[in-house]
């Protein structure tokens, strides 16, 4: 155990687990806070599989599965203990990866068994952690089995992902951890929390290292978290330094996919490559690729330091040789520059995305994640940045997991309070029909009751894109919906948001084409729902202006409202505020996210028209 912060608990005892599912090794830490006793932080270890005496606190994200598609064996276990006729299924975290995430690298998955869902995969992994944490805080906290009972229905658990994750992905995780009983529906949005890996890595860094002391106001720093399967570089200004320790991001974080996975794939390729032209039985070339594999991964990828020396591979091919492959007693030699090709796009762009966000300025630059343990990754980033008014800090123990202790440290200390927005978000409304648009024309169009023939497809702007938002503040937008009735049935209120990501920044006008499909960049985020049945009393009364018609005496009543989203949190919150009488009116809004994977169609409907004020 260690201390995370100074001073004793002065609130109510409380569990919190830190979470990280990483896409080849995962971990889980945790606090027990009890009233006046030091705040410390605890890694589960003893996993099944791995050495106790290591302390290893790491497990490999790895399930073993059988024909009936149910978990056999689970990390170390899974690797060591394979049984015939089970399927390995590792690197499933890719799969969640949103599109613009899994385009920016050409990687080929390898599809789950049949039969088998990502859900289930989650699920059955996050459960087996669940678990096993369960068990080792009961056998190693005193008295743990009662604290864990008094506890467990106000737990907060707090789940980690790459920065480039959003609501979607943070729907399909709550869904999976109510599947494996980490929370239950009535406390899923209450109990289970989200946090980037990059603001859960800083968390990490500032209180288990030295680095608080020089964190002065105004102090700009940059956090790398070059993890399994993504990079995920955030950039930093310490807005206090006390009596608590705040921060506020500068720019909108980058999330790459183009972690230490991918070097695995490179030197994936260059092994299948040389092992098609032996002549050995294809059994044999699947144990030497195998072997050669976990030689790489576990031993060879984390000594190389980008020098020209010469590195062996074990095939576990006894003293067999192919000396015109390189093969020499079993073992695969490797010149140092044929090593670099294997790494140089991940290391490139892990320095590029640094660079990208030193542009308002770093004093610091903190290198963390399992990927950021490469030696080679390392001296580069050094070489790159170190001096010229900027420090390099390396985390080094070889046992921790940042993402899992700073999830931790973050459920009781958040120190970031402003998030910049990665994405611009708005949703879809109506816009008055102008013949003299060339824009307007072919598009759909409705007549409202207030007589006006309107453009379906406009694109409403919430906020910006790189906007820095304060966690607490929200951005709202003025909105309307008319009736034709002031007995009108207001009831259920949807409305889809959308994120755009386009190259042309902010500026674009339209949602949907001409065909009613969503434009190229925007994807639809989620719904936000709302019960509008309080709000009767806000109706206003209107009257067509327009004489040139049959609606010119026909009244009709519209509805003002403002829909108001939190950005600067780490999960999107939303609600509506209309004013009645002078008094302001709140409505919770409950967020449906969208399912990972669905193809966003126009799906517009009448109930769902909104006018922009």
């Amino acid at each position: 155990m260690r201390i995370f912060a100074p001073g004793s608990w002065n609130g109510p005892p409380k569990i919190i687990l830190g979470i990280d599912v990483g896409a080849t090794q995962s971990a889980v830490a945790f606090t027990y806070l009890s009233p006046g006793a030091a705040q410390t932080l605890c890694r589960v270890q003893e996993w099944p599989g791995q050495p106790n005496h290591k302390g290893q606190s790491r497990i490999p994200t790895v399930v073993s599965y059988n024909k009936e598609s149910k978990p056999v064996c689970f990390g170390a276990e899974a690797i060591e203990s394979l049984e015939e006729g089970c399927t390995l299924v590792r690197n499933f975290k890719l799969h969640l990866h949103p599109p613009e995430l899994r385009d920016q690298y050409d990687i080929k998955l390898e599809a789950l068994p049949e039969g088998l869902t990502l859900n289930q995969v989650y699920t059955d992994f996050m459960a087996y952690l669940f678990a096993h944490t369960k068990k080792y805080f009961w056998e190693h906290v005193l008295n743990g089995g009662k604290i864990w009972q008094a506890c467990y229905e106000d737990m907060t658990i707090v789940l980690a992902h790459p920065n480039g994750w959003g609501v979607v992905e943070q729907g399909f995780l709550r869904q999976a951890a109510i599947a494996a009983n980490l929370v239950n529906k009535e406390n899923a949005c209450s109990n289970l929390q989200f946090v980037s890996e990059a603001e859960a890595s800083v968390h990490y860094c500032i209180f288990h290292s030295n680095l608080h002391h020089g964190m002065n106001k105004d102090i700009r720093f940059v956090v790398c978290d070059a993890g399994g399967s993504t990079i995920d570089t955030t950039a930093y200004r310490v807005v206090n330094e006390s009596p608590l320790l705040e921060l506020a991001e500068t720019k909108a974080s980058s999330c790459v996919q183009n972690g230490g996975v991918c070097v695995d794939i490179e030197f994936q390729k260059y092994l299948s490559s040389v092992l098609s032209k032996i002549d050995a039985p294809q059994e044999f070339v699947q144990d030497y690729m195998l072997a050669g594999m976990r030689d790489f991964e576990e031993n060879v990828k984390k000594e190389f330091d980008g020098t020209n020396a010469t590195h062996r591979i074990n095939l576990g091919a006894g003293r067999k040789s192919y000396e015109e492959m390189g093969i020499r007693f079993g073992r695969l030699n490797l010149p140092g520059h044929t090593m670099r090709a294997f790494f140089d796009r991940s290391v490139e762009t892990a320095v590029r995305s640094i660079r990208e966000q030193m542009e308002a300025g770093c004093q610091h630059i903190l290198l963390v994640g399992g990927f950021g343990e490469s030696l080679y990754l390392r001296r580069e980033v050094m070489s790159q940045f170190e001096g010229k008014g900027c420090s390099v800090t390396v985390t080094n123990d070889p046992n921790a997991k940042a993402v899992a202790d700073g999830s931790v440290i973050w459920g009781a200390k958040r120190s970031v309070i402003a998030r910049a927005t990665r994405k611009a978000y708005g949703i879809q409304v109506l816009t008055p029909y102008d013949q003299n648009n060339v824009e307007h024309r072919g598009r759909k169009t409705i007549v409202e009751c207030d007589g006006v023939k309107k453009v379906v497809g406009c694109w409403s702007q919430i906020v910006d894109k790189d906007t820095v938002v304060d966690a607490k503040d929200a951005i709202r937008e003025e909105y309307q919906r008319l009736y034709e009735s002031p007995n009108a049935k207001l009831g259920q209120f949807t409305v889809k948001v959308f994120s755009y990501n386009g190259v042309d920044g902010n500026t674009n006008t339209w949602l949907t084409d001409q065909n009613g499909h969503i434009a190229p960049g925007f994807q639809e985020v989620c719904q936000i729902e709302a019960d509008l049945g309080g709000m009767r009393k806000a109706l206003k009364n209107n009257e067509h202006k327009q004489r040139r018609n049959w609606f010119q005496s026909k009244k009709y009543f519209h509805l003002d409202f403002k829909v108001a989203i939190q950005f600067g949190d780490t999960e999107l919150r939303a609600f509506l505020e209309w004013e009645k009488k002078g008094a302001t009116f709140i409505s919770p809004a409950v967020i449906i996210p969208r399912e990972p994977g669905f193809i966003v169609s126009s799906g517009f409907r009448a109930s769902d028209n909104l006018n922009n004020i």
